[in-house]
């Protein structure tokens, strides 16, 4: 009798092995294991993490859709050079989002609501009070974007959530990789504004001070520290 064969694996399984290495190559590249401009060989990477080349070439072709691989067929796959150009358009669509949710979420916010914003604002201007012109650490972003993602958070729309937090990543890479930072003086002025509209529940006037303030004259780039 001839062995029964293995059976194929199914979409499931091919999907759960992506997903894995996905993370996996998403936490190597945040974390400066693999930096920017690095070529990929999916020989190195079926080694390295372990399953087929499918489920590899999926997950790259998913970091690529957020901007964290760059793809060009027959030519090369590596990690994504990100520059001050497609740092600030990554910013921009942050701040737009973020601006577009507040102007709804902002006028229903209760008391206890306001206490909690005023309590992440003034860490980031702690953050900004203590900061020099050294790169921002993912501590120091993920600071920021709490206190900013504040309205997101009280919508609980799963899909804009998984968005923002495709968004997040690449800003956090190209924070890393440009050695950027926020300028003190900017970030404050912005928490200052935005605390003063949020307290009147003026949603307007919150989302313009996003879409303002949080672009090109928030950040620097090429910290020393």
């Amino acid at each position: 009798m001839s062995p029964v064969p293995g059976a194929a694996p199914s979409a499931r399984t091919r999907e759960l092995l992506s997903d894995g290495a996905r993370r996996s190559l998403l936490v190597a590249i945040l974390n400066g294991t693999l930096v920017a401009g690095e070529r990929l060989h999916d020989d190195e990477l079926i080694q390295w993490l372990g399953v087929s080349r499918t489920p590899i070439r999926t997950a790259l072709e998913r970091l690529a859709e957020v901007g964290l691989v760059e793809m060009a067929p027959n030519r090369f796959t590596r990690v994504a050079v990100p520059t001050r150009s497609s740092l600030l358009e990554t910013l921009q669509l942050y701040a737009a989002l973020h601006a577009w949710v507040a102007e709804a979420v902002v006028p229903g916010l209760g008391d206890d609501d306001l206490a909690e914003l005023h309590r992440c604002f003034g860490r980031v201007t702690e953050l900004a009070a203590q900061q020099g012109e050294h790169a921002w650490s993912r501590a120091d972003l993920a600071l920021v974007d709490e206190a900013v993602s504040f309205f997101a958070h009280r919508t609980g729309n799963p899909l804009l959530l998984d968005l923002l937090f495709e968004i997040r990543v690449r800003l956090a890479f190209s924070f890393s990789s440009l050695r950027a930072f926020g300028d003190g003086a900017e970030l404050t002025a912005l928490a200052e504004a935005l605390l003063a509209a949020a307290d009147r529940r003026d949603g307007r006037v919150v989302a313009d001070v996003l879409r303002e303030r949080f672009s090109w004259r928030i950040v620097r780039v090429g910290g020393s520290g």
